[in-house]
């Protein structure tokens, strides 16, 4: 088990608790934190080196795709006892925050093979399971500092829009998909993965799934916060159309290019700056799901 002690819900005697449930399950579990930003991965890696047959991820969305870098492509599979501030990959899978429920979805829950991205942007290459960003949404990423996460949860981020409340920059952007060629003034650009991006909204579209083989593209524009908040109303009510100031498009393969060079995220992390290249990689990880997700 990896835990991020700086997750925004990292409680210490919560993860007392599924530890014992998970070693009473019949399960021995070694418990690793971790110190740095990409640690992770590292602690994941040799874990696996020393014959880890399980992978557990104690955190955010962020901690879960650096543990289950290491496991990309093979038979084992990751739990999630989710801690983070929004923690959408296990809302998306079914699992519920709390550290006995996630724990005995660990014990008793089915393997799920899903897709997942991987990303290139300035700064390398990683992995993401729920999306990846460019432009406004990276900003709120980039800007809202660890420690307000942690206090004021989902809450920190809609204060960092506040203060960006005096502008949003937009860009041109090229995105270059295996179906063509798409020129438009954006603020933001997301590449998802599932349905369900952001807590309390409902889910992008019924037709949109962990492993359907595809990534969803949404070009997003608008100049002002209230502008902003017209287009999370509209993805709210499932409104969709550019002349809404959103454009949806499916692709295996993503190119972004944008001038001014915008700053890109990936499940929650700040990495780097566009270009960015997405492609998803199907069925490329198993995690454990509660029986019937």
């Amino acid at each position: 088990m990896i835990t991020n002690p700086m997750a925004a819900r990292a409680d210490a005697r919560h993860l007392a608790a599924a530890w014992r449930r998970l070693e009473k399950g019949g399960l021995t579990v070694e418990v690793r934190q971790t110190e740095a930003p990409g640690h992770a991965t590292e602690l994941a890696r040799a874990a696996v080196a020393d014959g880890a047959e399980l992978l557990i991820a104690h955190g955010g969305d962020g901690t879960a795709m650096d543990v289950a870098t290491a496991i990309v492509g093979t038979e084992r599979a990751l739990g999630l006892l989710p801690a983070g501030t929004g923690n959408v990959l296990a809302a998306n899978l079914g699992i519920r925050r709390g550290p006995r429920a996630a724990a005995d979805i660990i014990l008793r829950g089915r393997r799920r093979a899903i897709d997942i991205g991987r990303l290139e942007t300035t700064t390398g290459a990683r992995y993401f399971a729920v999306a990846a960003g460019a432009g406004f949404d990276a900003e709120l990423m980039h800007r809202t500092a660890s420690r307000h996460k942690r206090a004021f949860g989902v809450g920190a981020y809609v204060a960092t829009a506040l203060g960006l409340a005096t502008g949003i920059t937009r860009a041109m952007v090229r995105i270059e998909t295996d179906g063509g060629v798409l020129e438009a003034r954006a603020a933001s650009v997301l590449v998802a993965n599932c349905a369900g991006l952001i807590p309390f909204m409902p889910p992008l579209g019924d037709h949109i799934s962990l492993d359907d083989g595809v990534l969803d593209v949404l070009v997003l524009d608008a100049a002002t916060l209230p502008g902003a908040a017209r287009i999370a109303w509209r993805l709210f009510l499932r409104r969709h159309g550019p002349e809404l100031g959103i454009t949806q498009l499916r692709a295996r393969r993503v190119h972004v290019v944008a001038d001014p060079d915008l700053p890109v995220q990936a499940d929650g992390e700040a990495c780097g700056r566009t270009p960015l290249t997405a492609e998803v990689v199907p069925k490329g990880l198993t995690v454990l799901v509660p029986g019937g997700v």
